[in-house]
């Protein structure tokens, strides 16, 4: 044993050898060594133990008289089962390895981040320029990637909502003017089939809109915004239930079924109170008493209308109206279980080419199309959120290129201490990751940073968001956007610290110290100094240009003629119970007087009424016939947007009258049948001369001629992109309906008026309520809101990315005229003129600044085509935007460089000699 104890001894003094051995191992081997490695050796000097203390053993037999062979048989029996020792001495061994090993990785990790901590806090000005690029850029990341995530890529708040599809008349082979003909309204008759026949869809409900006015107890009447659908939408469709009361059951969708209601947690709240004894209980509807069978929870936002105030049942009657010529619905549905979106669509077309044979009035030239739900939600703002999520990558990446070329330029300046530390025996590996620790630093306390401006940003970006933006409740910074938010604060400090610390690990420790750390290191890493510059100019000059584009496209979406004038127009909406409003007599009773007391205020220039304002995006299709044309081809009767005015309406809203006359008070049920068309039809349909021709509409089995007494300029309907299509006004007097949108023309504020009418119309009757109360300014505004909000963000990363390179830029050439100071000393100590010596310096940082234009024009030329469907009225690839953008940035540039040139002018030579 003593033998024994003393070879441990031995073994644990080659443990100590080896040890110190390790230390004078290069540091990079230990470094990367993965702590579960070494297990040849470990085998090697488990056997080499083992294989002593047999031998040990065998000599004492050996000695005690036995023979060779006879004392090594006897010793491996005496000693066991080799293997198994064998494999539990490995084991040990190895923990205590990998322990070791361990330890040593925590050790390094900590000095390291120790050190860089104590870089970080000594250099303050370098760090703090540091931490706000990187802060800034990934705020700015984090909060638009959690819209992009709220709104593009979080599931619905439904039950599978994968399995959700909505379901849309394709009109895109029908020769008709539409906002969208891929996405036209379903008939009831076209829905039922649907409903009835596509195997794949295990339910589908169809809705509308629904504006009733809620009265009673005493309170201010308020116009609510509700939907009516089919059974089966909150069960079966969505997988949704009230949080008190019941759903609709199948007995509720009938004709002439019970008026039963379901509430949202919001009208419960706001109109009753919170007060859960409302259910079954009964409330006033446009003047029809509903009975309150639910509140929905708190949370639920249907698709699509958002802010819903309360749900209904359909109850349509399928023997009374509603032929396949009569669109007004929409329709979600749920695919059966492993049925896929293509199954679908395939089913879908081929009923629709079935239908299309059997009824070829209707649906000529139509087909069915389906979407699922949240791609249908969203289509409208995918590109734009998308493309900015892109614009604010390449900040993203700017700021990178900026703090590496920051870590660059002090790389060099410290270029005697890493020599030094090389020359002491720190392997390359082990400078490497301490410079990398030092920019991960720097890059986690500026992610620390952005997420908390992330969090201020995105409240901002969602006030900012036009209005109707889909899911916009979903967006938050949680767990989820943190997660994201780490992860991209970890690529970014690889991305702005690899490279300078790869460069920084392959100084030359004996040319550093001869120089002193000075032009060695510069001219080391000038080159790639340069290179990073060029690319962030490009890469800024890629965002100024899509930029650019956006804001010449806005210019010109607020130049296009609306067809009136909205300066000084308050309008709003005016709803009439059809209940106690059931014919033309009471409804011209109630909006005569109406007009005739709001004309007489104070400040009021003119008052008119119709049933569809400009830019509001609702359309009243109507066909028709122009008398003694060949008659069209049944299905494909021309269609018209169809407008009911009062005499007021064209003078208040400021829509000129081109030929003839409008409209007035004589214009009555029992005078003439007149129509005023705009300019568009009139220029289709009638070679440019309108006036006394006749028209027939939306009655071809038994006409009703109506003459053509007016024409008016086109107007934008859709919206400022959509183009105007052919329209005509009646006479509200012959076609009284039971709402209408009021135009007030004023010398004030519009806002001003709003108390006066509410009096008016409170006292004319207060079961009425104003709903959509705004100037028609607004709702201009309103239009354009989305190209707003896409231009003023990316013209904003636009600017940071220039700001960023510029700043860069200016970094390069100040770093690298500082750099140079012996050599424009000696240029002036020659007799070089100030002049050259700032056209030097200028001359170089225009040589960057010209490749990095020539590398982002390419860039831009590629990548602009993204942008195209949100352009209006400009090229991609126009010449001004990219002309103009390209001079912005050599303005600039020539700023950026232009101190450091006039520095360099100022050196005195002999200094700088004597320095040497």
């Amino acid at each position: 044993m003593g033998r024994l104890h003393q070879r441990r001894g031995q073994g644990a003094g080659r443990g100590v050898a080896n040890s110190v051995s390790n230390e004078k191992e290069p540091r990079r081997r230990r470094l990367f060594r993965l702590p579960f490695g070494g297990a040849g050796r470990i085998q090697d000097e488990v056997d080499e133990e083992i294989r002593f203390h047999i031998e040990e053993r065998a000599a004492r037999y050996e000695a005690e008289g036995m023979s060779p062979s006879e004392a090594l048989a006897e010793a491996e029996r005496r000693f066991g089962d080799v293997d198994s020792v064998r494999h539990e001495v490995e084991k040990m061994m190895t923990r205590r390895r990998r322990a070791m090993q361990r330890s040593d990785l925590v050790g390094d990790v900590k000095r390291d981040v120790a050190f860089a901590t104590r870089q970080i806090l000594s250099h303050p000005v370098f760090s703090a320029v540091a931490i706000a690029t990187i802060a800034l850029a990934i705020g700015a990341t984090t909060a638009i990637f959690s819209v992009v995530d709220g709104v593009m890529l979080r599931p619905l708040p439904y039950d599978e909502p994968d399995e959700l599809v909505m379901v849309w008349m394709d009109y895109t082979e029908r020769d008709v003017v539409l906002a969208d003909k891929a996405r036209e309204w379903l008939s009831w008759p076209n829905f039922a089939d649907f409903r009835d026949e596509i195997s794949s869809v295990e339910s589908i409900s169809a809705f509308t809109g629904w504006r009733p006015t809620l009265t009673g107890d005493g309170t201010d009447a308020q116009q609510l915004f509700g939907t009516q659908f089919s059974h089966g939408m909150f069960a079966e469709v969505l997988g949704v239930a009230p949080a008190m009361g019941r759903g609709f059951l199948p007995e509720d969708d009938v004709p002439d079924g019970p008026a039963v209601v379901i509430l949202s947690d919001g009208l419960w709240r706001r109109a009753f109170g919170a007060d859960p004894g409302v259910v079954n209980q009964t409330v006033l509807l446009s003047d029809i008493p509903y009975t309150v069978i639910g509140v929905m929870p708190p949370d639920f936002q249907p698709p699509p209308f958002l802010g819903t105030d309360a749900w209904t049942t359909l109850q349509f009657d399928r023997t009374n109206g509603g032929g396949r010529g009569s669109i007004f619905l929409r329709a979600v549905g749920r695919m059966q279980d492993g049925a896929s979106v293509e199954l679908v669509r395939a089913q879908a077309r081929d009923l629709g080419a079935r239908l299309e044979q059997e009824y070829p009035v209707d649906n000529v030239d139509t087909n069915f199309n389906v979407y699922p739900l949240h791609d249908d939600l969203v289509t409208q703002a995918s590109t734009a959120l998308w493309v900015l999520l892109g614009a604010v990558g390449f900040v993203l990446l700017i700021a990178c290129v900026n703090v590496a070329n920051l870590l660059l330029a002090r790389g060099a300046t410290r270029s005697s201490e890493l020599a030094v530390r090389v020359a002491m025996g720190a392997g390359r590996r082990r400078i490497v990751s301490q410079l990398l620790t030092e920019s991960s630093l720097l890059a986690f306390v500026g992610g620390a940073v952005g997420i908390g401006l992330a969090y201020l940003g995105t409240d901002v970006l969602v006030r900012m968001a036009p209005a109707g933006t889909p899911l916009l409740d979903q967006v938050a910074v949680d767990a989820r956007i943190l997660g994201f938010a780490l992860l991209v604060t970890a690529i970014t400090g690889s991305l702005f610290g690899v490279i300078p610390a790869l460069k920084a690990a392959r100084t030359d420790p004996a040319g550093a110290l001869r120089e002193g750390g000075r032009s060695g290191a510069a001219s080391g890493s000038a080159g790639l100094r340069n290179t990073l510059v060029v690319g962030q100019v490009g890469l800024a000059l890629v965002l100024l240009v899509g930029a650019g584009l956006l804001v010449r496209s806005f210019q010109n979406l607020q130049r296009v003629d609306l067809g009136f004038e909205p300066e000084g127009v308050l309008t709003m909406r005016v709803a009439l119970p059809g209940v106690r409003y059931d014919d033309a007599e009471t409804r011209l009773g109630f909006f005569g007087p109406l007009e005739e007391r709001v004309g007489a205020l104070p400040t009021v220039e003119s008052v008119g009424f119709v049933d569809a304002l400009p830019l509001a995006g609702f359309d009243g299709d109507a066909s028709f016939m122009v008398e003694g044309a060949p008659p069209p081809q049944p299905g494909l009767e021309p269609a018209v947007w169809l407008r009911r005015s009062t005499p007021g309406y064209f003078e208040a809203m400021g829509l000129q009258l081109l030929a003839g006359r409008g409209f007035t008070s004589s214009d009555d049920g029992e005078a003439t049948r007149v129509i005023i068309v705009n300019e568009t039809l009139q220029r289709d349909y009638f070679d440019g001369q309108a006036l006394g021709k006749r028209l027939n509409v939306n009655s071809p089995e038994n006409p009703v001629w109506r003459e053509v007494v007016g024409v008016v300029r086109d107007i934008k309907n859709f919206g400022v992109r959509a183009d105007s299509r052919n329209a005509m006004y009646l006479p509200y007097a012959q076609a009284p309906s039971t709402f209408l949108f009021a135009a007030v023309r004023t010398t004030g504020d519009p806002n001003n008026l709003v108390n006066p009418i509410r009096t008016i119309v409170s006292e004319l009757d207060p079961g009425i309520a104003l709903s959509g109360v705004q100037p028609m300014e607004e709702l201009v505004t309103l239009s354009l809101a989305t190209d707003r909000f896409t231009t003023s963000l990316l013209g904003g990363f636009a600017m940071v990315a220039m700001l960023l390179a510029i700043v860069g830029l200016y970094g390069v050439v100040s770093y690298t005229v500082s750099m140079r100071m012996r050599e424009m000393g000696v240029r002036i100590a020659l007799g070089a003129p100030q002049a050259g010596i700032r056209m030097l310096v200028l001359r170089w940082a225009l040589a960057l600044v010209a490749a990095g234009i020539g590398l982002g024009l390419v860039g831009a030329v590629g990548l602009t085509g993204l942008i195209e469907g949100l352009l209006f009225g400009v090229p991609t690839t126009d010449p001004v935007t990219f002309a103009s953008v390209a001079g912005l940035m050599v303005g600039a540039a020539v700023l950026a460089s232009l101190i450091p040139a006039i520095r360099a002018t100022r050196v005195d030579p002999i200094e700088v000699l004597k320095s040497e």
